[in-house]
């Protein structure tokens, strides 16, 4: 544990910190190192998996056909999400 003097000493880099690089104090904050975004590749992953077996069962190749082109449009538009948050 800290003691009193350090826990002192740390607020006030901190403070220095939010005066002199506020954009650097904000993207260090707690809030948004709290936020885990939503795997979105990995649900759609799950998604496709889960999907294949119906999908050939009741529509056959051309049902697979078609979930898969949804299943890369999908993975396209969350990959160019992330790019573009970035």
């Amino acid at each position: 544990m800290l003691n009193d003097d350090d826990r002192r000493a740390i607020a006030e880099l901190e403070r220095r910190i939010h005066l002199s690089d506020p954009e650097f104090a904000a993207r260090m904050g707690g809030a948004q190192a709290a936020e885990v975004p939503f795997p979105v590749v990995a649900a759609l992953c799950a998604a496709l998996f889960i999907l294949v077996p119906p999908a050939m069962l009741l529509f056959g190749w051309p049902g697979l056909i078609v979930l898969v082109d949804l299943f890369l449009a999908g993975l396209t538009v969350a990959l160019v999400r992330r790019h573009l948050r970035r």
